[in-house]
This record gives C-alpha cells, sequence and structure tokens, in this order.
C-alpha cells in the first residue's frame, strides 16, 4: 500500500505550487478539502485518445477526503476553472499527518469525465499488489466494492458530482485569496 499526500509531495511533474487544505462538517460532507494551484511544471500531463490535459501551469486540482469512506475524489481544473476530469483514488484509509490529509491506496481508480465516460485505472497494480503481499484478499474485495459504490453513486450523476466538487471548491478558494503560501519543490 502506498500512501499519497494531498500536496501532491508525490507528483515530480509539478515544480511549484499553492496549497490549502480545510476541515468540513456539514450535511453533505466530513472530512477534509483541498486545492493545490500548480504554479510551474515540468511537463504537462495528456491522457486519453483526444489528448485531454489534466495538468499544466495555471491548473487547480481540488480533493475531498472524506473520513467514512474508502475513497478520495480528484476534481482536475484547468487555469479557468472548466473540469477535465474526476479522479477517484480507492483507498483503504483517509487520514492526516502533520495537517496534510493523506490517502493510504489501494491502487483501483475510476475516472469519469465530463462527457459521461467512465475509465477504470490500475487494476493490474491492484493485482499484483495481492500477489506481492503488499495488500491483502480483504484489501482487493474492498477495493472492488468502492469501485462499484463509486460508479453506482456518481457514474450516471454527472450534474450532481460537478455540483458537489464545485461547492466546496468555493469555499476552499475563498480561503486561498485570503491567504497564499508557496510551495516550492526540490
Amino acid at each position: 500500500m502506498k500512501r499519497e499526500f494531498a500536496d501532491l509531495r508525490y507528483i515530480k511533474d509539478i515544480v511549484k505550487s499553492e496549497f490549502k487544505t480545510k476541515y468540513i462538517e456539514d450535511s453533505t460532507f466530513k472530512g477534509y478539502i483541498t486545492l493545490v494551484n500548480i504554479k510551474e511544471v515540468a511537463k504537462s500531463w495528456r491522457v486519453d485518445t483526444e489528448k485531454r490535459c489534466i495538468l499544466d501551469k495555471g491548473y487547480n486540482w481540488f480533493a475531498m477526503y472524506p473520513v467514512d469512506k474508502n475513497f478520495s475524489i480528484t476534481a482536475m481544473y484547468n487555469e479557468n476553472y472548466e473540469i477535465k476530469e474526476w479522479y477517484f483514488d480507492i483507498c483503504k484509509q483517509n487520514g492526516i499527518e502533520d495537517g496534510i490529509p493523506f490517502e493510504d491506496d489501494l491502487y483501483l481508480d475510476v475516472v469519469i469525465v465530463p462527457d459521461g465516460r467512465i475509465n477504470i485505472l490500475d487494476e493490474d497494480e491492484l493485482l499484483d499488489a495481492e500477489k506481492n503481499g503488499l495488500i491483502t484478499a480483504q484489501d482487493v474485495e474492498l477495493a472492488y466494492k468502492t469501485k462499484g459504490e463509486i460508479i453506482k453513486t456518481f457514474g450516471n450523476n454527472i450534474k450532481e458530482l460537478e455540483k458537489l466538487t464545485n461547492k466546496y471548491l468555493t469555499l476552499i478558494k475563498e480561503k486561498m485569496v485570503r491567504k497564499n503560501i508557496d510551495m516550492e519543490r526540490i
């Protein structure tokens, strides 16, 4: 299992960024929300057959780390806050360490694109991790169960997914405007 932090320190192509996090507890969501404004990149990322850009200078990655779910959601926005995709990391748990939210990643991922396409990623990594003793058979079962819940809840509900992420994005953007902290990558 790998631990991934919300400040995106594990993504080497992000050279400079601004990071904010906030704890939310309301009738819709309980957990941490984060926003990484990407200031400088070593290289941009393009995905799918249409070469859709999901990482570049000026892009904003907004994430939600619910305390009671086995996934996190990263909504990837361009410099104009137009959604490019929602990336669901399936995890054993979400938590916080030294003030930074994290997930203990179970490898399997679900991507939902605004046009309705759903992509399942890294199933091979999930099965290899079990084979190599990095995760248990119960972890694999949890990953597949969570994948099904994500698709059932959000797969045919893109308008609600967009409404959810935009609602909390607005809250964290307000916090970012009030106080700027740049993080340099070395």
